[in-house]
Parts: C-alpha cells; sequence; structure tokens
C-alpha cells in the first residue's frame, strides 16, 4: 500500500507491502529497505530495518503523529491515497468547498445565487504568504458563503456550498 507521509515538512510517498509474519518491504525514494517490526507496548516499537536495530516510541497527536527516535521527537502525518481521494471526491460531490491548510480569506470572488462552472476561481485565501484561487468543486449555484474576507480559517474549514 502506498502512503503519503509527512516527516518534518517533507513529503514522501512510501510503498509499504507486507513480507512475512511482523515483517514489511519499504520503498521510498527509490530504495527498498526490509524491516522485521515488534511492538512491545502500545507505543513502543523495536526495528531491525536492513539488519540495524532502531526503537522508536510513537503517540497519536491532533495533527498525525509524534515520533520519537534516539531522543528526538518530530511530528508526522501519514495519508492513505485511497481515503485522500475519496475525501476529495466526497467533498466534490457535494458542492462544498473547504481549505486544506490554515489562512486567512482575502477575498469573495462570488455572491449567493452566482451561477459558476466546475474549475472557476470563487475565493482567495492567503496560506504561508501566497494568495491561491479555490475554485468551485461543480457546476451549480453558489447557495451559501461560510465565512468573511479578512477571517483567518483553519484547515478543514468549509467555506463556501456549490449546489448543482
Amino acid at each position: 500500500m502506498k502512503y503519503e507521509i509527512t516527516i518534518g515538512g517533507t513529503t514522501r510517498y512510501v510503498d509499504i507491502q507486507p513480507a512475512g509474519e511482523g515483517r514489511y518491504r519499504v520503498a521510498w525514494d527509490d530504495k527498498s529497505h526490509e524491516i522485521d517490526l515488534l511492538k512491545p507496548s502500545p507505543e513502543a516499537y523495536q526495528m531491525l530495518i536492513d539488519g540495524e536495530s532502531w526503537e522508536a516510541g510513537c503517540v497519536a497527536s491532533p495533527e498525525g503523529y509524534l515520533v520519537d527516535v534516539m531522543g528526538l521527537s518530530t511530528e508526522v502525518t501519514v495519508v492513505d491515497p485511497r481515503r485522500k481521494a475519496l475525501k476529495q471526491a466526497a467533498g466534490a460531490a457535494s458542492g462544498m468547498l473547504a481549505t486544506q491548510m490554515p489562512g486567512r480569506v482575502v477575498r469573495l470572488i462570488c455572491k449567493v445565487g452566482d451561477v459558476v462552472k466546475k474549475g472557476q476561481p470563487i475565493i482567495v485565501i492567503e496560506a504561508m504568504k501566497m494568495e491561491n484561487e479555490m475554485k468551485s468543486p461543480i457546476d451549480g449555484t453558489i447557495g451559501e458563503i461560510l465565512v468573511a474576507e479578512g477571517v483567518a480559517v483553519e484547515t478543514g474549514t468549509k467555506l463556501i456550498r456549490v449546489d448543482a
């Protein structure tokens, strides 16, 4: 199974395949690794990676997981691309536009009642000092605007509903 994993701000696509009881073949950056994995407690892992021994702690956090290896902790997020695609498809099918990261509403390009086409810009969000035009997920009519210009928004905030 392929996953999108972000560690310390760097995103990689990792392929993880079972290779027997407690064994996995893990590939990223055109490199493949054999991993034997033991889980002695719910938050602890012992691994043999390409013959080298490692221990790690892992606990759930609001953003994903907090992973500790050799006393160094880092935030890790893991996304199953199939679930990501299903979630995006569900949002697009419903016509609800939501943020993918925190930011600020810079400009509303539409108003309730406007007829829009799929892919037409309808709102501008500033995130990470860049302005991003967000586009209508479907052909339809603007049914509801849930934010105002100048408002700060968090990841997943519903912005605009487009009715088919």
